[in-house]
């Protein structure tokens, strides 16, 4: 189960393929366009796709906790992988994944085997869990104090600064990994005595470091509840990679997930869930990392990147 579950997620690392020649010239030329694109394809690994929608002359396409955008042409020649596609979709279900080496671009499609249906079938949920831990915890932050105090104790934790521990959260790779920061910042607030919300935000999002854009097919951050002034409760979104000044309130947040100067953007949907959910599909579908073992090997292997660079690097090694 151990292999398996290195196996099956998201992200897997590339497998090169070495082309060999041929002494007959013509069947060279022929060997070598082939062997060209064993080259050019890495094994992405089981995974399940969650989303699938046209446009350009392509299919963009969205699996399980990765937030960046995949595609595929749609060419003669794909037709078949973007039905296996477009039914996994439909039934939640697993495929076996190929991607052109160094980059988003899917090249092939393989069917999963039932090991890996069953797998899936089991992990995917529906169901809202109950966590223990929320119950012993404030649901609501005191004062606007406080709340600005937790703000800095999660920022600290940044990568990069010399007050973080490890593993830090990964606030200057916002490229992806927002399922994790999100996990890790929750980690902080109860370890302070307190509890928060989720929001997950889906589209076509864009957003700016200030220094350069990142694409997602959805975003995570916690949501906070705290008393103002007045005593009166509102909330805020907690999230140093899109705003490293303070809390923002969730319209604000969105605005940020969606910067035109970025490029054509939109929201489709967004939903709150409960603190303990690590990752929400947008049909409602769930997943969780209770123990925080995803959580922590996704942040230690973003730790050392920084701006807006992708394809993302492999979390192969990064179980449930």
């Amino acid at each position: 189960m151990k292999k398996f579950l290195l196996s099956m997620m998201v992200f897997v690392a590339a497998l090169s393929f070495n082309a060999c020649s041929d002494s007959n010239a013509n069947q060279d030329s022929n060997a070598t366009s082939k062997e060209n694109q064993q080259v050019a394809m890495k094994d992405f690994g089981r995974t399940v796709p969650v989303g699938i929608d046209k446009e350009d002359g392509k299919y963009k396409v969205s699996f399980i906790l990765s937030a960046q955008p995949y595609e595929i042409k749609d060419t003669e020649e794909n037709k078949a992988y973007i039905s296996m596609i477009s039914q996994a979709v439909k039934d939640e279900s697993p495929v076996h994944i190929f991607l052109k080496a160094n980059s988003n671009e899917i090249a092939k499609v393989e069917s999963p085997t039932s090991e890996d249906i069953r797998f899936f079938k089991t992990t995917f949920t529906k169901e809202i869990k109950e966590d223990g831990v929320a119950r012993r915890l404030a649901s609501v932050i005191p004062n606007l104090a406080t709340l600005n105090s937790l703000f800095t104790q999660i920022k600290n934790q940044s990568c990069g600064t010399s007050t973080a521990s490890s593993p830090c959260i990964t606030f200057r790779y916002p490229v992806d990994g927002c399922y994790a920061r999100a996990h890790k910042m929750r980690q902080i607030l109860n370890n302070a005595g307190y509890e928060c919300e989720k929001q997950f935000v889906y589209g076509n999002l864009r957003a700016s470091t200030g220094t350069c854009c990142v694409s997602w097919v959805y975003h995570v951050a916690i949501l906070v509840s705290f008393k103002n002034a007045s005593g009166v409760v509102e909330k805020r979104i907690i999230d140093p990679s899109l705003n490293s000044t303070g809390p923002i309130t969730d319209t604000a947040w969105r605005a940020a997930c969606t910067n035109s100067t970025c490029g054509s953007t939109s929201v489709s949907s967004f939903a709150n869930t409960p603190g303990n959910v690590y990752y929400r599909s947008t049909s409602g579908s769930l997943l969780y990392d209770n123990n925080l073992v995803n959580t922590n090997c996704t942040l230690t292997a973003f730790s050392a990147l920084s701006g807006c660079s992708a394809p993302v690097p492999s979390t192969a090694h990064c179980g449930f």
